[in-house]
């Protein structure tokens, strides 16, 4: 009977520790990827505006890791990430509609040389 209650008790703990190591690399994971969009972001130069909310609740994460808190960390971790992630693409949004508007007044202009020239070849034809 002992043999069994030990057993089951050292079954108990190695679930124990093994759940809070999967809980330590949870966290751990989800600040090293908060911690490389932060990269991205320093990278892509966006406006501090746009990410220093994100910036503080990855700050807080690391402080309620360190107190003890990995749930709450690993949510507010991956929260921070999002909200970087999401100010990239609005980012890149905002790249690409400008790039397209200068492509578009481009095409535009072409369109006009081009009715420009068929005018200037059906007057040259005609003489």
């Amino acid at each position: 009977m002992k043999a069994k209650l030990l057993a089951c008790c050292s079954a108990i703990a190695l679930a124990a520790l093994t759940g809070c190591s999967g809980s330590q690399s949870g966290i751990n994971r989800s600040l090293g990827q908060a911690d490389a969009t932060r990269s991205l972001v320093n990278e892509n130069k966006l406006d501090a505006s746009m990410t220093s909310n994100s910036y503080s609740k990855l700050v807080a994460a690391k402080a309620l890791k360190e107190d003890g808190k990995i749930e709450e960390a690993q949510a507010l971790a991956e929260q921070s990430e999002l909200e970087m992630r999401l100010a990239i693409a609005k980012s890149e949004n905002e790249k690409a509609k400008i790039e397209d508007k200068k492509l578009e007044e481009a095409l535009r202009a072409d369109e006009e040389r081009k009715v420009l020239y068929q005018s200037i070849l059906e007057k040259e034809s005609k003489k």
